[in-house]
């Protein structure tokens, strides 16, 4: 940016949006369980316990997981922890849609091209 430009710094937390993501498109299809109201993860695969956190739910935040912690590591501070492999597809599509959401917005405040920002 050039001279008197004022800057616009956005910052948007998405840091659970796997799981949100999970858990709503989990009840379109008729689950009963809200994934985001009990201790669950996102992240590794669950049958062989071998992974990292990639998002968690409010209530697995209270047994003190962490995102990039191990599977194994979060299983023993919660042993009832509920593990959902990651549906990378899924996330693709929520990522898209929040950014075309975003796109309109940014352009209000700012004259740099959305494709500019994101680079």
């Amino acid at each position: 940016m050039m001279g008197n430009s004022k800057r616009v710094i956005f910052h948007i937390d998405v840091n659970s949006a796997y799981l949100s993501w999970e858990a709503v498109y989990r009840l379109q299809q008729g689950d009963t369980l809200d994934l985001r109201n009990i201790p669950s993860i996102v992240g590794g695969d669950p049958k062989t316990r071998h992974g990292i956190v990639l998002a968690k739910s409010i209530p697995a935040k209270k047994y003190n997981i962490k995102t990039g912690e191990t599977l194994s590591d979060a299983l023993n501070k919660c042993p009832n922890l509920t593990i959902i492999s990651p549906s990378y597809g899924l996330y693709m599509k929520g990522s898209n849609a929040g950014f075309g959401f975003l796109s309109f917005p940014v352009m209000s405040f700012s004259s740099v091209p959305f494709s500019m920002i994101l680079d």
